[in-house]
């Protein structure tokens, strides 16, 4: 079991990324023009390359089950997130209108990807399963925002935006590893899809600091109580709880019980902030939730994943 200090030093390194990327982009060496190319190339060809070098083959997924669960968990907490935001932006009287899909949207999804992963990665160094199942919950996860998500934005789904680089690579990964066709792949195009897929995690981490740094304007965080209180209490603390009773209850394997402990403890996801702004929606709410969620969670996360680990005791 990963002692606190392991945890706490796995998890410090991604905060100081982030970081790193608030800073160069506060200091203008990052246009625009460049993170949208950045993160392009990452959804497009690093991250693809990841998961295609680290999923065939992985023993976390040995079983087809495995995958259907993770998928599913992934798809279910999510929603279930939605309807808890829902439920406590209502009780803190949030309105169609004036905030309360952003809200609902924003609180009720987490960092599942660029924050979980280096950190899965960190805590279980000689075990691949973890930082794997995380795009493979990821699936559920994105099915879950680009539907269920997605209508609550805009009263329709969009389907067709799942597809995207990391979503057909865990498709063709499951594919290979479940026929035993990865076994073929020359070596040196594994090697090269390793080395590309390095560049991923921590380019990802420093394009979330420059996401944040670029939408947090002066004074942001001054009008902003309600939406602190109320997406702490919904993304940290219910959806939390919900999040750490499954890993503890389900009949799971312990790689998963493992990944799911760490989405518990994660921050609200940054991509709804784009979705605020092309909906119509509340952007200032989005980066409120995004922001604060964030700063409590550089405390929050190492004690809830320790607490977690050892409650689940996977």
């Amino acid at each position: 079991m990963a002692s606190f200090a392991t945890i706490l030093a796995a998890t410090v390194p991604v905060f100081l990324i982030v970081g790193a990327g608030f800073f160069a982009q506060r200091r203008n060496w990052l246009t625009e023009e460049l993170e949208v190319g950045v993160i392009k190339l990452g959804l497009n060809l690093l991250f693809p390359c990841y998961i295609l070098s680290l999923l065939p083959g992985n023993p976390a997924l040995e079983k087809v089950s495995t995958a259907g669960w993770a998928i599913g968990i992934g798809f279910t907490l999510v929603t279930v997130g939605f309807a808890v935001s829902w439920l406590i932006g209502l009780v803190a009287r949030f309105k169609r209108g004036g905030g309360l899909r952003t809200f609902i949207l924003c609180s009720g999804i987490q960092n599942y990807g660029f924050l979980a992963l280096p950190i899965a990665i960190s805590l279980f160094p000689g075990n691949t399963g973890p930082a794997g199942l995380v795009f493979v919950h990821g699936v559920g996860v994105e099915i879950a925002l680009w539907t269920v998500g997605l209508w609550i934005m805009s009263g329709k789904s969009g389907f067709r935006s799942i597809i995207n680089g990391p979503f057909v690579a865990v498709l063709v990964s499951l594919i290979l590893n479940y026929t035993g066709l990865y076994r073929w792949i020359p070596e040196i195009l594994v090697t090269t899809m390793e080395m590309l897929g390095r560049c991923a995690v921590p380019m990802a981490v420093l394009m979330i600091g420059a996401t944040i740094g670029r939408f947090a304007t002066r004074g942001i965080l001054l009008d902003a109580p309600r939406v602190a209180a109320s997406s702490v209490l919904a993304r940290l603390v219910v959806a939390a709880i919900i999040i750490l009773c499954s890993a503890k209850f389900l009949p799971i394997s312990a790689d998963l019980k493992r990944l799911l402990v760490i989405q518990a403890a994660m921050p609200a996801a940054i991509f709804p902030i784009a979705l605020a702004r092309l909906y119509e929606g509340q952007p200032q709410v989005a980066i409120q939730v995004v922001i604060v969620t964030s700063l409590v969670g550089i405390i929050s996360i190492p004690f809830v994943i320790a607490w977690g680990l050892g409650w689940v005791n996977p």
